[in-house]
């Protein structure tokens, strides 16, 4: 018994070229893929929003009333874009804003609130300081005791004061400025904050002049030329702070941030102030 290889036909090689489709001229010698980038909408299925019709495969067209890019639904006649967010996604992204933006008003009322009941400490502590104590006989007879009293006068400015109210002053401004970019003019915040410093220090320095309390005695009056002092240089520190932070920011954020990151950052933080801007971020 022979064998005997099959009768093969012969291969016809221009067949063969006419069969094979056509090289993509955008693909290079030896790639294993081909590299055409695939229209946006066309790599995973799409339906339709409306009817659920499958989208996949449509021809892609644009709007003569807008430049969205777009799907008409033949079943239905929907125009289902393809180029911006699913309702599904919208949806979450709002939920996910206005928990940031709750998140958010939630920090700065805390942050100026508690920060400004610390400005009535900084009244009440630096207006008045303590006196050694003194003995005072009270009782009659076989019933005396000896009881101390401590005295508060008006406090005189030293180097201390100053730096504390500098620092905290400095401080407050330069971040409730920031947080306040809504607003464009940075002295007009510093002015509002100066004012709002003042009135807290005033309320801590009345509170500390009425506090009677049996073991201290408060003697004078609290608006010495010192304290009037450290009240105006606190309040020209928070102008101060408040019209300078932001040049200081933006030559940080140059320093530090890639350009491209630098200049998407400041310009989204210059848009706050943007009312035509920021409404239309919201839409």
């Amino acid at each position: 018994m022979s064998l005997q290889p099959p009768n093969l036909a012969p291969f016809d090689t221009a067949q063969a070229n006419v069969n094979r489709p056509a090289a993509d001229a955008s693909r290079p010698a030896g790639a294993a893929l081909s590299t055409r980038k695939i229209p946006l909408g066309e790599e995973l299925p799409i339906f339709c929003e409306k009817c659920g019709y499958a989208l996949h495969g449509l021809p892609q067209t644009v709007c003569s009333h807008c430049s969205i890019r777009q799907f008409h639904c033949p079943e239905c006649g929907h125009h289902q874009p393809i180029n911006t967010l699913r309702p599904a996604v919208q949806k979450l992204l709002g939920r996910l804003r206005a928990l940031g933006l709750a998140l958010l008003v939630l920090f700065k009322i805390n942050f100026f609130g508690w920060l400004l009941f610390a400005w009535v400490g900084m009244g009440y502590g630096w207006s008045y300081r303590f006196e050694n104590e003194q003995r005072r006989i009270v009782g009659t007879g076989n019933r005396q005791s000896v009881q101390y009293v401590y005295y508060a006068v008006p406090r005189e400015i030293d180097t201390g004061q100053v730096m504390a109210f500098v620092c905290f002053g400095f401080a407050f401004g330069a971040v409730g400025r920031m947080l306040l970019l809504r607003w464009r003019r940075g002295y007009l915040i510093g002015l509002w904050f100066a004012g709002l410093v003042t009135l807290m220090l005033i309320t801590g320095a009345l509170w500390h002049r009425y506090d009677n309390r049996g073991w201290m005695e408060v003697r004078g009056g609290p608006f010495t030329s010192s304290f009037i002092a450290s009240i105006i240089i606190a309040a020209a520190t928070l102008i101060l702070s408040a019209s300078i932070v932001w040049g200081i920011w933006s030559a940080l954020a140059q320093l530090f941030l890639p350009r491209r990151a630098s200049q998407a950052l400041l310009e989204w933080q210059i848009n706050q102030s943007d009312r035509a801007a920021a409404d239309l971020g919201k839409s």
